[in-house]
């Protein structure tokens, strides 16, 4: 939840307009039901996250959700947006403290394992699935993954390319792989609680990655 801060003119002044302490306080009620959703999409799945559980786990008033999400599904694509969000950014993280170059690029693999093994990340599997049974999730949903895995292939394409390779579709139908196995994993996990299962098989993607990256570089020359 967003801490409380004082604000002087100056400093709520943006390009925009005004962001004064009603704003500000808006803005944290809204993290926190978005959290809140995660936690319940987390813990209980798709299907047992109605707007009441949600409610109860923030420890808010139903007109304070209301304000904010008129339905289940205006709250479902606010946490997918804000789960895609949390997840580039650990990924960014992670990488941050590899080396530029190789190094980084054969990194990817396990920050963004990482990176979906955790709530914001699972909830957002939640919501994919739920999609499935809803139509207007079904409707909605599919930009707010298009935006994530594009920003996906851009990222790792950027990284690609700083390692000498040149074959862009091999690497987007690699980063589709990838994508699919792990949330694959992440679900079968979800299941049978077994995590040392599912760190065995990723230990087999990143030996596939990287007998893929050798056999595009060498493809490249380099």
């Amino acid at each position: 939840m967003a801490t409380k801060r004082r604000v002087t003119k100056k400093a709520a002044e943006t390009p925009t307009g005004v962001r004064g302490p009603h704003a500000e306080r808006s803005a944290a009620m809204r993290v926190r039901l978005i959290e809140a959703a995660i936690d319940c999409l987390w813990r209980l799945g798709y299907g047992a996250t109605t707007l009441q559980v949600v409610t109860d786990t923030a420890g808010v008033s139903r007109g304070a959700v209301l304000h904010h999400f008129p339905t289940r599904v205006d709250l479902m694509i606010a946490v997918a947006e804000y789960a895609a969000g949390k997840q580039n950014r650990q990924v960014r993280r992670l990488l941050a403290d590899t080396e530029p170059g190789m190094d980084r690029y054969t990194a990817i693999t396990m920050a963004t394992w990482d990176a979906m093994v955790r709530p914001p990340s699972i909830a957002l599997i939640e919501i994919m699935m739920g999609s499935r049974s809803d139509p207007e999730l079904a409707a909605r949903f599919p930009a707010v993954n298009e935006a994530l895995e594009k920003y996906q292939r851009e990222g790792v394409w950027e990284q690609a390319q700083s390692v000498g390779i040149t074959d862009k579709a091999a690497v987007e139908s690699m980063i589709h792989l990838h994508n699919a196995a792990m949330r694959g994993l992440v679900l079968d996990m979800m299941f049978s609680k077994d995590r040392k299962r599912a760190e065995g098989a990723m230990k087999l993607l990143v030996r596939y990655r990287k007998q893929l990256t050798e056999d595009l570089t060498r493809k490249a020359g380099k």
